[in-house]
């Protein structure tokens, strides 16, 4: 977290600098706000066919300044839901006799540096009505998988079905590319699709093997769940015991957002007595 502060302190430093430096080209709408909505995708060992969802999951908010004539950099905060379930992997697979599940609401902030691929007009309302760009930078993110047991939740982490206790909040690394298009002067319609590496295998409690010891009852029932569905598969079902694999360890989990957002352009004097309007007409206009 404190290598997160440093980061945004050294960002917002160089938005002040670069501001004052090209206050004669960035000088009407430096700053923009967005709200969004959007599909989010877990990939992990509990998604075996690595399909894609599409249903609306997150909801996030972000403020962006344009710092170069190319680059800018934005700050995004959302919250959104990710899950995954064997009982969707093929019949007779290893996952299918597993029977394992999971669901998580995460918190999620993050860091971008943008490029965009067309150079800045010079005014925000002389922008370009197709915008494309690419972006990456860093997140931090709080997550909690948890599982339904006997029409109850309960938190996977505090189980310790695998016998190991992992962090809850963890970083991420996120790369992405969108475009913004342009419906009037004040407002932009963004698509995005972004990609979010972390370090972590345990977004869905699943990496490593059975656990042998456990704090109660239902903790060993939450981390062996294939007497569920009885014998899908005799080869695996015989396998599922404890100190057996139950995951793998070697790849960490990582997830895919595609989103939607509206996008309004920030006047410089927005806070100010003299101006309290956030839409007015430009000078030139």
């Amino acid at each position: 977290m404190r290598k997160l502060l440093t980061v945004s302190f050294l960002l917002f430093s160089l938005i002040a600098s670069s501001q004052n430096f090209l206050s004669w080209q960035f000088n009407d709408r430096y700053f923009s706000f967005s709200i969004g909505t959007g599909a989010s995708t877990y990939f992990g060992e509990l998604n075996s066919r690595n399909s894609i969802g599409n249903d609306i999951s997150q909801f996030n908010l972000g403020i962006e300044a344009r710092l170069l004539n190319r680059v800018g950099a934005r700050i995004d905060a959302g919250v959104f839901t990710l899950s995954g379930a064997d009982r969707n992997a093929p019949d007779s697979s290893f996952q299918r006799q597993r029977n394992l599940s999971f669901s998580s609401r995460n918190l999620h902030f993050q860091l971008h540096t943008i490029y965009y691929l067309k150079p800045y007009q010079g005014d925000y309302y002389k922008r370009w009505a197709f915008d494309p760009f690419i972006f990456t930078g860093a997140g931090y993110m709080k997550f909690n998988p948890t599982a339904d047991l006997g029409g109850e939740t309960y938190s996977l982490r505090e189980a310790q079905t695998e016998g190991v206790e992992y962090k809850k909040w963890i970083t991420t690394i996120p790369v992405g590319i969108g475009a913004k298009f342009k419906a009037n002067e004040f407002l932009n319609v963004n698509l995005e699709i972004s990609y979010h590496f972390t370090f972590t295998d345990y977004l869905d409690d699943v990496s490593n093997t059975y656990a042998s010891e456990f704090a109660n009852s239902t903790a060993e029932l939450l981390s062996d769940r294939k007497e569920e569905v009885g014998v899908v598969n005799p080869e695996f079902y015989d396998q599922i015991q404890p100190g057996a694999s139950r995951g793998n360890p070697d790849n960490n989990d990582s997830f895919l957002q595609i989103s939607i957002k509206a996008e309004i352009f920030l006047p410089p004097d927005l806070f100010s007595r003299k101006n309290k309007a956030i839409i007015k007409k430009p000078s030139a206009y």
